[in-house]
């Protein structure tokens, strides 16, 4: 071996602050350098699913059927692969409908980009580039059902919420099931 590839394999020890010290320099330098031109440019750059072919979805009508029993069944688009997707991509769902975790059940899609979105299963990123989309589809199929409620009730949408499975008016303490709801919110139905 000669002495330069000898040089290449010491390890240096770096104490946390020095790495600081030196990473908080270089960040510095990283931000004066950067043109206004430049970082607007970077802005418009399109980054994760919306990059790639066919992009997110994020329509309840594809994503969320209620059964009369008020079952949610969640679809994902995306393959598990050992990474927890399946139940990553559930959960963010469910949450934002207000959905009973315990009534709620997991199906594979079928193999459909143009009704998914992107469903390639690589880089581990499913949750990074769907969270925000499925967050928004659950959102709607809520509000859907919050609507379906209010109208029945004859009550202001804002005198209601959704909360485990059934949408509540605050005032009267009335409550409909997602069940009950789901064929008047217009949510499919299984």
């Amino acid at each position: 071996m000669n002495a330069d590839h000898d040089r290449m394999l010491d390890i240096a020890n770096v104490s946390r602050r020095r790495f600081l010290q030196g990473s908080a320099a270089g960040a510095l330098v990283l931000a004066v350098s950067l043109s206004p031109l430049r970082a607007f440019a970077q802005a418009q750059r399109k980054y994760g699913a919306d990059a790639m072919p066919h992009g997110t979805v994020d329509d309840p009508h594809v994503f969320v059927a209620i059964a009369e029993d008020g079952t949610v069944t969640l679809t994902c688009h995306r393959a598990e692969m050992g990474q927890g997707v399946r139940t990553g991509i559930a959960l963010v769902l469910a949450d934002e409908l207000e959905a009973d975790w315990a009534r709620v059940k997991v199906v594979q899609a079928w193999g459909d980009e143009t009704r998914f979105g992107n469903q390639d299963t690589d880089g581990s990123r499913s949750l990074r580039h769907f969270f925000e989309p499925m967050r928004r589809c659950g959102a709607a199929a809520r509000l859907m059902l919050e609507t379906a409620a209010a109208a029945r009730w004859g009550v202001n949408l804002d005198t209601v919420h959704a909360y485990n499975n059934e949408v509540v008016h605050r005032a009267s303490g009335r409550r409909l099931g997602y069940g009950e709801l789901a064929s008047a919110a217009g949510t499919p139905s299984q």
